[in-house]
């Protein structure tokens, strides 16, 4: 019910029309009582007028940092609107909240009051979980302001941290410094072999125990001489093409929006626990897209990096695959992770290609496990064919050697032992998890003689 142009309400204008009515109706009639039917009307019509509605600012929605993400459910808070100074006394402001698949509901409160909302929340990335807008209403009810939109409340959360896994490193590190043995001669802490002292050679690298028996006439030094310990370069590729839900049905849903977690979470926390993991021993981490669709994250390491990488894979989103001027070149030595959904075979034409630069590979798979629950039988054999295809790319990238993991076990919050295990079913996925997939590349790919 907002107000007139003149600045009254409807119900102001109601009260004055009814009040001459009955003053004019006493007046022609003769009957006293009929015009004092009219004087609590009178009084109403008086007391709208004197009401007005403030220019009050509009009351907004802030994440409550007091509380806590519990289940993906996010505590936001409404903060109070300062009062205007020619308010004179407080009124109502009625909020109109309409969360994504949910009906809208109405929120009164006194002008200035605080109130804590619940609202669905994703698990990472960024999203509009509230919609609103307001309109203020004088104490009495008679007053009304104009129904005023605000912007969507958007909340960016970060993705989570898992448990850190193993690190399979190239055998071709071209690091000057790091916790990786490799096979490059130079400073390190790994023995490579034992010679006679050389030019060149640091007096602190005389071995005297090997000296005194080797040397059997005690004139010739022996020196210790070891590998270089070099960092190592990861490259972390994310498919944000396709965000698959976990409820097959969710597949062809239609109409309003709703907060579903999917493939793309996963990729989110699968690509977050890697980048951790590898940070965590010092060496160097990159990120991009594979639609090329945003510049990518040059390699650094620290734990300030870290949080870039997080901030990044938050604020990705799904973005239809444009054709790339060229592909990504990781970095000499590098190890390459794409993480995807495989529908399509441009993730496996990137991964063959690097395989063959000598670099080491490793795809995760980031569909969640599948409830199928296809409503239709056109959507059972669309669900059928998806994961037909799928299984293709899968078993094309098997025979050509590259190690493919379930990236599944990290779409939510809970440590790997505690997420159920995938089905060994190659037509959903593939059946190594991550921890366990990593755990084998890094036994595999680690140099004899030098440490990992």
């Amino acid at each position: 019910m907002a107000d007139t142009p003149g600045g009254h309400s409807p119900g102001w204008a109601l009260a004055v029309i009814l009040t001459l009515v009955c003053v004019a109706s006493g007046l022609v009639s003769g009957r006293p009582d009929t015009v004092a039917l009219g004087a609590p009307l009178a009084l109403l019509a008086l007391a709208g007028r004197r009401t007005r509605i403030g220019t009050s600012a509009r009351p907004s929605f802030s994440l409550d940092r007091r509380g806590q993400q519990e289940g993906g459910r996010l505590r936001l808070l409404l903060a109070p609107a300062g009062t205007d100074a020619a308010t004179p006394r407080p009124g109502l402001v009625a909020a109109v909240l309409a969360a994504p698949g949910c009906p809208p509901d109405v929120l009164v409160l006194m002008e200035g009051e605080e109130c804590p909302v619940l609202a669905d929340g994703p698990l990472s990335g960024e999203v509009d979980v509230l919609s609103y807008g307001t309109f203020y209403l004088s104490p009495d009810l008679t007053h009304a302001s104009a129904f005023d939109p605000a912007p969507p409340v958007r909340v960016s959360i970060l993705p989570p941290v898992g448990p850190l896994l193993a690190r399979p490193v190239s055998r071709r590190l071209v690091g000057l410094a790091g916790t990786h043995g490799s096979r490059r001669p130079g400073e390190g802490s790994e023995l490579r072999t034992i010679a006679h002292l050389q030019p060149g050679d640091q007096l602190r690298r005389i071995d005297w125990r090997s000296t005194a028996r080797r040397s059997t006439d005690q004139d010739r030094l022996m020196v210790r001489r070891s590998f270089a310990d070099a960092e190592a370069s990861v490259l972390l590729v994310i498919d944000q093409g396709h965000d698959l839900p976990a409820s097959t049905s969710d597949w062809f849903a239609a109409g309003a929006p709703r907060l579903v977690t999917g493939s793309l979470h996963g990729a989110r926390a699968a690509a977050t626990t890697i980048a951790a993991s590898y940070l965590a021993a010092g060496d160097r981490v990159g990120l991009d897209d594979l639609g090329g669709t945003r510049r990518a994250l040059r390699t650094a390491s620290g734990a300030r990096h870290l949080e870039q990488v997080r901030a990044r894979l938050a604020a990705t989103a799904v973005v239809p695959r444009r054709r790339r001027r060229r592909d990504p070149v990781p970095p000499q030595g590098a190890v390459v992770v794409v993480l995807s959904v495989f529908l399509d075979p441009e993730p496996g034409r990137l991964l063959k290609l690097w395989h063959a630069r000598g670099h080491v590979v490793i795809g995760v798979d980031c569909v969640p496990v599948l409830e199928r629950t296809e409503a239709t039988p056109a959507q059972e054999r669309t669900v059928r064919l998806t994961l037909l295809r799928r299984r293709l790319l899968l078993e094309d990238l098997r025979r050509d050697g590259i190690t493919v993991v379930d990236g599944s076990g990290v779409e939510g919050l809970l440590p790997f032992r505690d997420r159920p295990a995938r089905q060994a079913d190659p037509a959903v996925g593939p059946d190594l998890s991550l921890p366990t997939g990593f755990r084998l590349l890094a036994r595999r790919g680690r140099p004899q003689g030098v440490r990992s």
